[in-house]
């Protein structure tokens, strides 16, 4: 044991060497170091001196077989996968060969960056966030911070969704640290809908599931607001919601066109007003997550077989998960505020 009562001699493993060395570059005195990581100060101090001389962080030549890089070439590579999450080791391989002159596999360019906390990962779909969205989201969040449960009891949520017969619309990875899913670079921008094979309106509350219907054809001011006719006042009739109930839609042009909106007026019915590319913050979004793992289950092989299972899993749905899903709003807008009107985790 050295003076402080830890044990020297120990190997000691690659990740707690970086951090020795990261401390080192911070100006973190050595001492400090030994406490942080809790390694011998006399290791702690091999290991900045080992690193000083060659460059390396990797444990001492001959524990194991030689490594074929160093530890700036190591740099290198997080640092050019850093710069392009989106950048596959094969494509990394091409460029480190064309532009550095450097000749490894593909399994030893995936083992550094692993060392490197860098794993491969699916982006993280997140609609694409102006300033001004980013402003408007932040401000509403504000302005319904002290809203209760009770409150948001009464409004009804409403969404349009698409459901796929076969598969999703395609997976993408990118090479990610932990912690950074939610970095700008790491995203994949969503745009709404986008092509598919049913598309669905459908709304919900605290107390359950309202209507669901199937969208025929393109969505028009004039489809949106035949949606509404057959659907909006039965939804809200079947939940047994209060006359002064508010209705929660998206800002799309359709939504709040001209014909749409007097139509809200007459019925005497109050909107919530909703900041654009905010999914994140209507529970709905989740409960369409929800029905797509259900109904992907199903398998279905063909649009009949999609919307049977779509409207059999619809109309068996547990109102306890609806409930949970409107409590969870305090929580969806204190994360809002968090994050200053950017990207949550929700």
């Amino acid at each position: 044991m050295d003076r402080r009562g830890r044990k020297a001699g120990k190997e000691v493993a690659f990740e707690v060497r970086k951090k020795i060395i990261d401390f080192y570059e911070k100006g973190v005195k050595q001492v400090q170091i030994a406490e942080k990581t809790k390694v011998a100060l006399s290791t702690t101090k091999k290991i900045i001196q080992k690193w000083k001389k060659t460059g390396e962080i990797a444990n001492l030549a001959g524990r194991r077989k030689p490594r074929c890089t160093t530890g700036r070439q190591d740099r290198l590579m997080a640092k050019l996968v850093e710069i392009n999450p989106r950048l596959s080791v094969s494509k990394l391989n091409a460029e480190l060969t064309k532009n550095y002159q450097l000749t490894v596999s593909n399994t030893t360019i995936t083992k550094r960056l692993k060392e490197s906390g860098l794993h491969g990962r699916r982006p993280c779909k997140k609609p694409w966030l102006s300033k001004r969205n980013i402003k408007r989201r932040f401000q509403w969040a504000k302005d319904h911070a002290g809203w209760t449960v009770e409150q948001w009891k009464s409004v009804l949520w409403s969404d349009e969704s698409k459901f796929n017969i076969f598969g999703t619309d395609g997976i993408s990875y990118i090479r990610r640290k932990t912690g950074e899913r939610l970095k700008r670079k790491n995203l994949l921008p969503t745009v709404k809908h986008g092509g598919g094979n049913i598309m669905v309106w459908g709304c919900m509350s605290w107390k359950g599931l309202g209507n669901l219907h199937v969208i025929d054809g393109i969505m028009t001011k004039e489809v949106y607001l035949d949606i509404l006719e057959r659907n909006l006042l039965p939804s809200k009739k079947k939940l047994r919601l209060q006359s002064n109930f508010i209705f929660q839609q998206d800002g799309d042009p359709k939504n709040t066109a001209k014909v749409v909106s007097e139509w809200f007026t007459k019925k005497r019915i109050n909107k919530m007003d909703w900041p654009a590319q905010s999914p994140d913050m209507n529970p709905i979004e989740h409960l369409s997550t929800i029905m797509k793992r259900k109904v992907r289950c199903r398998s279905p092989k063909n649009k009949s077989e999609l919307e049977k299972a779509l409207r059999e899993e619809w109309e068996s749905f547990d109102p306890e998960i609806s409930r949970k899903l409107v409590e969870s709003m305090p929580k969806r807008v204190a994360e809002v505020i968090k994050a200053r009107g950017g990207h949550t985790h929700y």
